[in-house]
């Protein structure tokens, strides 16, 4: 194959952004082993071709295992330059880190920096498979961006991505970020007509893997609840006390919202791991949170649409579980009222889970009209950090007020669960910038 410089006889740098599974695995073994698939634009000395990968701190560890073993050994052996960047933290302006920028790579950092999972945990949310893959475009793209921004500056480049042929949509939706045409955006899976089978059979019988490559993905990926399930029941099996913190930040989650289910409302991952007799994970879990200090949350959300709705997350630490539990209970019988228990979770299927947290309810929203309100008191494990927009109680009480909800029964029940001293009645808004607690939460 002929090989291209620019015009001005250097070679443009071509970012290969690597995954970590099949198919950007199978495109770089076939690049660096194969001579007739070596693309015109690398170098025959492969001194332009920057493989990059971004770590979101949450990727099995079977997967660094596998690239340790048999991708790294290929980098050095052709002197492949091989980037590693992370996200430092929540905000875009903590910027990203460089975990290593090397031709002569012998270890992935799989833990990155800033964790997905930290985020999860202290926000009480989880990723959501009918959202856009949002949690790849901060914990991937963002990084991915920005070194690539900063270090190629205003220099073109190609940068291949690993789509394969069954995936046209991505790929098209992709084309569209030219960057002021500096991108120049690369499918050689699609191109070579592969699908993802055909990369894990192609690593499958090369002299230099010979193993079944699996997928690439985070713990906790809410994308793999039908297609992909046979592959990830197994490391939660095999690898438990790499992946039961995932299922406290689960529960921890639709303690804050039931309907918030990784796999969807009433669809969790936990109910999955034990029907299908995953019982160490869950067991290590539980264990976990039997240890943790617990508090009582107080909950408000306002719902201006669908799938919009500012929360206010208040706690107060108690001790353990069963005395968070036991200090719900003292709350209802002040107020005259019962807790609520094994609820259907709305949406959720008929087979699904129900709501197995015990809840004192104040304001239940009112389905599928808009604008309304919730209001509820739970216990649960000190992890999700509070939060609550400056001018959250204004906004809350103009719309209690609007509803004809009146403010009673929200302030009379703070004041019986010990989170009076910020309610909209009885303080002043509160203005300014929010806390570090919350920026890290939001």
């Amino acid at each position: 194959m002929t090989r291209t410089a620019n015009r001005t006889g250097t070679w443009e740098p071509y970012v290969f952004s690597y995954g970590m599974g099949a198919e950007s695995t199978a495109a770089l073994v076939r690049i660096l082993t194969d001579p007739d698939s070596h693309p015109a634009e690398i170098a025959p000395d492969f001194h332009n071709l920057i493989v990059i990968v971004a770590q979101t701190g949450d990727e099995w560890s079977i997967t660094g295992e596998l690239v340790e073993e048999y991708i790294l050994p290929l980098l050095r052996q052709f002197r492949v330059r091989f980037v590693e960047v992370a996200r430092n933290g929540p905000r875009e302006s903590d910027g990203i880190t460089v975990l290593q920028d090397t031709r002569v790579p012998f270890q992935v950092h799989l833990d990155g920096v800033y964790k997905l999972s930290k985020e999860h945990g202290d926000s009480g949310t989880m990723p959501q498979a009918s959202g856009h893959h949002t949690c790849a475009q901060k914990f991937k793209g963002f990084p991915l961006d920005r070194w690539r921004a900063t270090e190629l500056g205003e220099r073109a480049y190609f940068h291949m991505i690993g789509y394969n042929v069954d995936e046209e949509s991505r790929m098209a939706k992709d084309r569209g970020y030219r960057m002021s045409g500096r991108r120049r955006p690369v499918y050689l899976v699609a191109e070579w007509g592969e699908t993802r089978q055909g990369c894990v059979d192609y690593l499958l019988d090369h002299h230099k893997v010979g193993v079944v490559w699996p997928k690439s993905c985070c713990r906790q990926c809410p994308f793999l609840s039908r297609v992909g399930w046979d592959e990830q029941l197994p490391r939660f099996v095999a690898r438990p006390t790499e992946a039961f913190r995932h299922l406290v930040d689960e529960y921890c989650c639709l303690a804050l919202n039931p309907r918030s289910g990784l796999y969807g409302a009433g669809k969790s991952l936990a109910t999955r791991l034990e029907r299908d007799g995953a019982t160490e994970v869950v067991e290590l879990a539980d264990d976990w949170m039997s240890r943790m200090p617990w508090a009582i949350y107080r909950v408000r959300r306002r719902f201006t649409a669908p799938a919009t709705a500012p929360r206010s997350v208040r706690r107060r630490v108690i001790g353990t579980g069963t005395q968070a539990r036991r200090e719900l209970a003292r709350i209802a019988d002040a107020l005259g009222q019962d807790l609520s228990y094994g609820d259907p979770i709305p949406g959720a299927p008929k087979s699904g889970d129900r709501d197995t947290f015990e809840r004192l309810w104040v304001h239940r929203r009112t389905e599928g009209h808009y604008p309304t309100v919730e209001e509820f008191y739970v216990a649960a494990p000190v992890q999700p950090v509070e939060k609550e927009d400056g001018n959250f109680d204004t906004r809350w009480r103009e719309m209690c007020r609007n509803l004809d909800l009146g403010m009673r029964p929200s302030l009379v029940a703070a004041a019986a669960a010990g989170f009076p001293e910020r309610d909209p009645a009885t303080t002043p808004p509160r203005r300014g910038r929010p806390t570090t607690a919350m920026r890290q939460a939001a």
